[in-house]
């Protein structure tokens, strides 16, 4: 069976512990064979989004995990075996809790047989439900699956974090990074939602002032992109980012 879920699940365990060790070459030495790598980036990220994914309607959801169980999919998981065993290696001994969204999307990503029809139906099953299943703030606060993947920053902004540090980012910039990193979930939440606010208002302001067609036009883009950003730290980066683009 495919087994991206397993490797992301290890390799956010992974990048968490050498960054609560400090050990900076162990994180850069992994985040350098996945940065490379754009089929797996854009396949871990796939992953990401699903866990907040929500249609209101059971046939839109549907069609949406249909998509995720085709052949272009197959074989673009075929395409990362090697890596994902290469990188297994590097990683090394990772325990992990189970998560049932990306074992189900690593299941529909596995070539198909006899074998394994009965668990390709299941893992739809499950994917339907997940992805109709409202997420409100509550329940992403209380889920441990969604909690441990806010270390999705070890994987993303820490990225940039390790590749920028040194040679771009300002002091002012480095001390906000690490105050981002050590933001916890219910904070995160909170903040989350106060930026938001605040972005949309500004915008609301500004749109309401503006004549120039092109702005307005940008804006409404900035505005429905804010509108849909789920909480997580790499979200809360980039909307520090929209709002000072916007002071």
């Amino acid at each position: 069976m495919n087994r991206i879920g397993i490797i992301k699940s290890k390799l956010l365990k992974k990048l968490t512990e050498s960054y609560g060790s400090n050990n900076k070459s162990e994180m850069k030495n992994i985040l350098k064979s996945v940065v490379e790598n754009k089929e797996f980036k854009e396949m871990y990220l796939f992953y990401e989004e699903i866990e907040n994914k929500y249609f209101e309607d059971k046939e839109t959801a549907k069609l949406y995990v249909e998509g995720i169980d085709t052949a272009m999919v197959k074989q673009q998981v075929k395409n990362l075996n090697a890596f994902c065993e290469s990188l297994d290696k590097k990683l090394g001994n990772v325990d992990v809790t189970t998560n049932e969204i990306y074992e189900a999307l690593d299941q529909l990503g596995s070539e198909d047989s006899l074998s394994n029809l009965e668990k390709k139906i299941v893992a739809k099953k499950t994917l339907i439900e997940h992805l109709t299943t409202k997420k409100s703030l509550e329940s992403i606060s209380e889920n441990k699956t969604y909690t441990a993947n806010e270390n999705l920053l070890h994987a993303v902004l820490v990225n940039n974090f390790n590749n920028l540090y040194e040679n771009t980012l300002s002091k002012e910039d480095k001390e906000a990074l690490k105050v981002i990193l050590d933001i916890n979930g219910e904070e995160l939440l909170t903040k989350t939602s106060e930026l938001k606010e605040t972005i949309l208002s500004k915008v609301t302001n500004i749109l309401s002032e503006s004549k120039d067609a092109d702005l307005e036009t940008k804006l409404k883009s900035v505005r429905n992109e804010v509108t849909s950003m789920t909480p997580s730290k790499y979200n809360y980066y980039r909307l520090t980012q929209l709002k000072n683009g916007l002071d």
